[in-house]
């Protein structure tokens, strides 16, 4: 008798790049998963080195590097949570206005002041342009760029 594995649809090798896994604002900062496995690997290897540093089988420094590694893995997956949450929640306000978004982008530092002036001043313009009834909105956008 013959045994044989099927080649798909049970396991998907297909991985995603990081800055396309979804995040859903909903979970919260700290997930499930999160939990899970900071208590099945994090703590236990944690408790696993201390216990190998008070038998003597390894020093003080490898029982900190470890916890600190373990640790800082986690704080990075947070943050980068955070962030990912932080950018979905303000793209998802349908009362943000172009000026809201504007000031945002140079508060965060994505803008220098100069490219913040140009685009000010480039916005203010085109929303003369719209309010004077001249123009409709894309030709006024057109027209600015």
């Amino acid at each position: 008798m013959e045994i044989t594995l099927p080649t798909r649809g049970i396991i998907n090798w297909e991985t995603k790049p990081l800055d396309t896994m979804p995040v859903d604002p909903e979970e919260g900062l700290v997930t499930d998963l999160m939990l899970g496995m900071m208590v099945v690997f994090g703590a236990d290897i944690i408790a696993l080195v201390g216990f190998m540093w008070v038998a003597n089988y390894t020093s003080a420094t490898v029982f900190i590097a470890v916890t600190a590694s373990i640790l800082a893995a986690f704080g990075l997956w947070i943050g980068w949570r955070w962030n990912e949450i932080r950018k979905l929640q303000s793209t998802d306000d349908p009362e943000r206005t172009a000026l809201d978004e504007l000031k945002h982008q140079y508060a965060a530092g994505e803008l220098g002041e100069a490219e913040f002036e140009q685009k000010l001043d480039r916005l203010v313009e085109v929303e003369e342009q719209v309010d004077s009834d001249e123009i409709e909105v894309d030709e006024a956008i057109d027209r600015a760029e």
